[in-house]
């Protein structure tokens, strides 16, 4: 028997799936209800010549909750999927979605469902469970095997600021043929913009006194660039005040010469963030590239110390617009091929 909560809970639910649906997948097919999964999203197939669940090929299967409870990550919610998919045969001999997801009123999270299908192979395993009630053992045991890989592999975008990186996100994976992530690529026109990004994502975790690093001549633009020029979280160049090296990072003495006396800086959150946003950008693979950041660093210098040595400076956003603009019309390597003069440059900002 239905309980106020349970049709109150219901109708929010509801609510914000529609939401989601209109926001963000407008251009798809999100009108499937399978079984227990709360959202699906396929190709969008106007002629209607898909009658068939069973023919159609999913991008999304998604749990969705109006509301996270107290103490709840996202990875729950995958984990609730996991088991509504993992009991029902039908839902299992279909043909498996693109990505698994998960999303509430903050964020939506993605994981490629190659990445996690091995679990359902699980024999030793009492499926036929509540999947929403996340104190029982079962519950508790499929955590414990998946959460790692939901942390490693899954990406997580926030409704609030994230709106165009997400709508990219869905531009570029939600295709038929595609594997895997298809990440956004960081480029010589958009690396400082990414970079105001880095800063609301990275920063606050890395475990470090800012304002005693800038005494030292160390910026977090120096930590922006250690990730950027690494690849599997390693330095490619030795040229930089600050190298990554796995899961931390460490000041390069030869290059700094400050005396410090700790080599090694750690992250506050086990790199969780760290690596929720290289899942969604592709660092700049080419060495013409890497030169190139390298020699624009100045680029990078924080807006307060922007506004102090020069009275005038162009707002970030308004760069990365015009960068975005530039390379519409001219071509990625525009700053190759072109001069462009910007005759109020002011700080140099907008100077190429």
């Amino acid at each position: 028997m239905a309980t106020k909560e349970n049709v109150k809970r219901t109708v929010l639910e509801e609510s914000l799936k529609n939401k989601v649906a209109r926001k963000y997948f407008e251009k798809f097919d999100s009108t499937d209800i399978l079984e227990k999964i709360d959202f699906c999203v396929a190709e969008n197939d106007p002629q209607g010549y898909l009658y068939y669940e069973k023919e159609k090929e999913y991008y999304l299967w998604a749990e969705a909750k109006k509301k996270k409870r107290d103490g709840d990550d996202i990875y729950k919610l995958f984990v609730q999927l996991i088991l509504t998919i993992g009991h029902s045969e039908h839902l299992k001999s279909m043909i498996p979605p693109k990505f698994l997801g998960a999303f509430d009123t903050n964020r939506i999270a993605f994981i490629p469902y190659a990445d996690i299908q091995d679990v359902f192979s699980k024999n030793d395993f009492n499926w036929n469970v509540a999947a929403s009630d996340y104190d029982t053992k079962e519950f508790k045991e499929l955590y414990s095997l998946v959460q790692e890989k939901l942390r490693r592999k899954s990406c997580i975008f926030e409704h609030q600021g994230e709106n165009e990186e997400l709508r990219q996100f869905i531009k570029k994976n939600f295709k038929k043929g595609k594997t895997g992530f298809a990440q956004i690529e960081i480029t010589k026109s958009n690396f400082a913009a990414i970079y105001t990004r880095w800063l609301n994502e990275v920063k606050n975790t890395i475990d470090i006194d800012w304002n005693l690093a800038k005494k030292r001549g160390i910026l977090d633009a120096d930590f922006y660039l250690a990730d950027l020029l690494s690849k599997n979280n390693q330095a490619v160049k030795d040229n930089l005040y600050v190298l990554l090296k796995g899961n931390h990072y460490e000041y390069n003495r030869q290059k700094t010469e400050l005396g410090i006396q700790s080599l090694s800086v750690n992250f506050k959150d086990n790199q969780k963030s760290h690596n929720n946003f290289w899942m969604k950008y592709k660092r700049p693979p080419k060495n013409t590239y890497q030169d190139y950041i390298i020699e624009k660093r100045h680029l990078l210098v924080p807006q307060d110390i922007r506004e102090i040595k020069g009275a005038y400076f162009t707002p970030q956003m308004w760069v990365q617009k015009s960068q975005e603009y530039l390379a519409d019309v001219l071509g990625d390597n525009w700053q190759d091929e072109y001069y462009i003069w910007d005759c109020c440059a002011g700080t140099g900002n907008m100077v190429w």
